[in-house]
């Protein structure tokens, strides 16, 4: 037997985390660094120390799934110091928290209730971006598999050039394999020259890479060794991430600890959209679940017609977990469920 929503859930918990840069001693600014830094306060610090050095440029790493949505998350993101990560888009589309009264972003002095609203994502275009309010965030994942513990270590990074290395590696690897999984590699942090946009002034920055020193033909043959002693399935690593999103904070906002939001605003993150898939009426019926009235259905296939989900359970979720529809309203009410939310997808 097993408990719908619940024991179909597999998490692989955050061990840790690398930053890329330190905090001046004095003075308390955030400055860069040429090596990852290693949380010292981690109970693993000197397993990691011993391993790596102190002041390591490179990291031993498996990557931990082939979803690069999971283990290489990127987007457009938008923090705030009262409300966390307030919107996540790709481009094209974007989730903003926004004020339910005004339409803005929510502002700390005009306490109200918050919702999640889809819009369109200007990218590099958006006023945020230019105000630098917003910025390119991709969140690795990866396995340490010398360190003790059974889950992922993350580092943040906001440098184009690092994403678009990992991005290439990523590609470069699978295309050699036919996979990511498995694979040794190591996660370097190496100089390279770039123009200040500033002032068009050459600096060094310092950005991420995946490496190896071995041939491919090598690499082939550890690969196929490590996959006999490292067997592990893909864990939804998104939900990880949303979970410690409040441990992210500190990357945008430094020694600032956020100030705890209204008790009426909505979740920072909405449930991940899936991938097209059978129609509702499908759905239902491969589900065996209760049986459901031609209203509720309408008002779950409008859901997912507008979120893009597939099922019928994931468009419910959505409206009790994110929009806070007490759930068996959707079952005696659901048009007026729908009067009151269907403002949210004008």
């Amino acid at each position: 037997m097993s408990i719908k929503d619940l024991s179909d859930v597999v998490r692989l918990p955050r061990l840790g985390k690398f930053h890329l840069g330190i905090r001046h001693p004095e003075k308390g600014y955030p400055m860069k660094t040429d090596y990852f830094v290693i949380p010292k306060d981690h109970p693993d610090y000197a397993t990691l120390v011993e391993l790596f050095g102190e002041k390591p440029k490179e990291l031993r790493i498996l990557i931990p799934v082939e979803d690069e949505e999971q283990w290489a998350s990127q987007y457009y993101k938008a923090y705030n110091q009262t409300f966390g990560l307030v919107c996540k888009g790709d481009g094209e589309t974007a989730m903003r928290m926004v004020d339910k009264e005004t339409g803005e972003l929510p502002n700390k002095d005009k306490p109200g209730t918050v919702v999640l609203k889809e819009i369109a994502c200007a990218g590099k275009d958006c006023p945020d971006y230019k105000a630098k309010k917003c910025k390119e965030v991709m969140n690795l994942l990866f396995i340490l598999p010398e360190v003790p513990g059974l889950g992922v270590w993350q580092i943040d990074t906001s440098s184009v050039n690092s994403i678009m290395n990992i991005n290439s590696c990523a590609m470069i690897i699978k295309q050699a394999f036919g996979r990511i999984t498995k694979v040794p590699l190591k996660l370097t942090l190496e100089p390279v020259q770039v123009n200040n946009p500033t002032d068009g002034k050459k600096q060094t920055v310092y950005v991420l890479h995946l490496r190896t020193d071995v041939t491919l033909a090598q690499l082939a043959v550890a690969a196929r060794e490590q996959t006999k002693t490292f067997m592990l399935e893909a864990p939804n690593l998104e939900a990880v991430y949303e979970a410690e999103i409040e441990k992210d904070i500190d990357d945008f906002w430094g020694a600032e600890k956020p100030i705890e939001a209204s008790p009426t605003q909505e979740p920072t993150e909405e449930i991940p959209p899936e991938e097209a898939g059978p129609t509702p009426e499908t759905e239902a019926k491969k589900a065996g679940g209760p049986e459901t009235s031609d209203a509720t259905d309408e008002l779950l296939s409008k859901i997912m017609k507008t979120k893009k989900y597939k099922s019928f359970s994931t468009a419910r979720s959505y409206l009790v977990k994110s929009l806070h529809i007490e759930d068996k309203r959707i079952d005696t009410e659901p048009e007026a469920v729908w009067e009151e939310i269907k403002e949210y997808f004008a």
